[in-house]
């Protein structure tokens, strides 16, 4: 080793996406920082992984020492590493980030440092400290994907997306694009068609994009419903 080389000192945290309730709107567990950097932020739990601990442990623990919930280590999805440079202003820090699926009456209570201990909604958390804002990104649509994936297990069989009425003869026109959540919360994937349909015959509905669908396939699913009318298969010459 030459004179010049210096070893950078590297920070070892793990940070926790704490998802409340299985729907499309679902909210995430945030606390407002009660410490710098980033005082009075809103940040995503987490903290330093201690000496002989997996930033696994780490994620849990931390988690319930902020919040006051507590989840099993098993029950955690990596989610991924976050080790850009400038990440943090104290230095060179790298995280772990997890994801875990609690039920939709988990209480929290701020703890430890944490001056509040807030939900948000997953799909729009707003402004969070840190990268914390592209973490929980990355965790909503790896939880998007999942959820998906059971749809389509349950769905597997009839030929169909799910979006389809049961009384629409029609077949679908391609591969599922959008996710479809009515007024309740309740959200279906749909191809094409069937979500315009079912978009033209409810109120209040929202509509998600798939991770895997093309640029622009929401609103060609919104343009197509706004031609249709409600319960279209029913209208005489329009199936």
């Amino acid at each position: 080793m030459t004179e010049t080389e210096i070893f950078e000192t590297i920070r070892y945290t793990a940070d926790i996406v704490c998802v409340r309730g299985e729907a499309i709107r679902s909210e995430i567990l945030a606390i407002r920082r009660g410490w710098p950097p980033h005082q009075g932020a809103l940040a995503l739990p987490g903290g330093h992984v201690d000496l002989g601990e997996t930033s696994r442990a780490a994620a849990a623990r931390e988690l319930l020492e902020e919040t006051g919930v507590r989840v099993r280590e098993e029950d955690l999805t990596l989610v991924g590493v976050w080790d850009a440079p400038g990440r943090d202003p104290r230095g060179r820090y790298v995280t772990a980030a997890y994801m875990v699926v609690v039920p939709a009456d988990t209480t929290a209570q701020a703890g430890d440092d944490a001056a509040e201990a807030v939900w948000l909604p997953f799909a729009d958390p707003g402004p969070l400290a840190f990268d914390h804002g592209a973490i929980t990104y990355a965790a909503w649509r790896l939880r998007l994907t999942a959820i998906h994936a059971e749809l389509d297990a349950a769905e597997m069989g009839n030929g169909r997306c799910p979006a389809v009425h049961p009384s629409d003869p029609s077949d679908c026109d391609g591969p599922t694009v959008v996710t479809v959540v009515d007024s309740k919360g309740v959200g279906v994937d749909g191809c094409r068609r069937h979500a315009a349909r079912m978009v033209a015959s409810l109120t209040a509905v929202e509509l998600y994009a798939l991770p895997d669908a093309p640029a622009g396939a929401a609103s060609r699913v919104r343009e197509e419903a706004a031609a249709l009318p409600p319960y279209v298969w029913l209208q005489p010459n329009r199936r």
